[in-house]
């Protein structure tokens, strides 16, 4: 990772910033970080070259979209601004507008880049169509580590333990075809049997987490969570990482999907597609997934 080069489109917002903050720590030395908000930009560029003395090396600057198709991986999370009690497949639109000026510069021949970590929503109906469109010669990875998060805090809370003690995956899609396997979800490296009560509990938890975010009327996202989970992305794809990562990704027949991003467990390693991991889930999980991939097949489709 150390001496990256790595662009963020939508630089100033809340997530871009973050993931900013995050690469920087993370060792990437050069940040070519990009906005249509020219003041928040110009604001943000000046705030990390005041870390060039507890970073040395550090090299942020503002760039163009033919800055961002120049460095070795781009965190592309531009999106119009967030409106409160909308599902994140009322963006797709707009947001299909926003991002298709990166697509364009990605596909010039003079283009290196061959990473991109996407957060801006609906993420796997956006990546679904990032990768159909860009191929095989750039990954494409949904942020969806978000739902895994928020599933291992729910179990941990049932459980009375530390969310860190929690292994558990959300898969499918990030919105409302979120599928938690629960049926895997272990706390302290054993595995939890969570009776009916515990399970309705976690599925309330986590499938009502957007709806309750909303409520407080900010017209925001999660930032700090999605800045840092995007820079983690892009720590493992550039300098390598042994832990399985949860990502939006084209899938060719696992789960019984094929052609459509969908979030599932993967090894993530440099210059390597991402490798799922198909792991053995229950019938009424792998129906889930099902759904879920018929929902999202749908959108990609509708962005075509």
């Amino acid at each position: 990772m150390r001496g990256a080069s790595v662009g963020i489109y939508g630089a100033a917002g809340g997530v871009g910033s973050t993931a900013a903050l995050a690469l920087a720590h993370g060792g990437a030395r050069r940040l070519v970080l990009s906005d249509v908000a020219a003041a928040q930009l110009a604001c943000l560029t000046m705030d990390l070259e005041l870390l060039g003395p507890m970073l040395p090396g550090l090299d942020a600057r503002a760039g163009d979209l033919d800055a961002l198709a120049g460095c070795d991986a781009v965190v592309a999370c531009a999106s119009v601004p967030h409106r409160d009690g909308a599902p994140r497949a009322a963006f797709l639109e707009e947001n299909l507008a926003v991002l298709a000026p990166l697509a364009e510069a990605l596909e010039r021949p003079g283009a290196r880049c061959t990473t991109v970590v996407l957060v801006s929503n609906p993420v796997d109906a956006l990546a679904t169509w990032l990768a159909r469109r860009l191929g095989e010669r750039v990954r494409v990875l949904g942020h969806t580590l978000n739902d895994t998060l928020r599933l291992r805090v729910a179990v941990a809370r049932v459980r009375g333990a530390d969310p860190a003690d929690v292994e558990a995956w959300s898969v499918g899609e990030h919105g409302p075809h979120a599928v938690p396997l629960l049926s895997r979800a272990r706390v302290g490296g054993v595995p939890a049997a969570l009776t009916p009560a515990e399970r309705a509990h976690v599925r309330e938890e986590v499938g009502g987490w957007y709806a309750r975010w909303q409520r407080h009327g900010t017209g925001r996202t999660s930032a700090l969570s999605s800045g840092w989970g995007a820079a983690a992305l892009v720590r493992a794809l550039l300098g390598g990482d042994p832990r399985a990562w949860p990502v939006s990704t084209l899938l060719h027949g696992e789960y019984g999907v094929e052609g459509v991003c969908l979030s599932v467990p993967a090894l993530l390693a440099p210059g390597e597609p991402p490798r799922p991991l198909a792991w053995k889930v229950d019938d009424e999980e792998l129906a889930a997934i099902a759904g879920a991939a018929e929902a999202i097949g749908g959108l990609a489709c509708a962005a075509c």
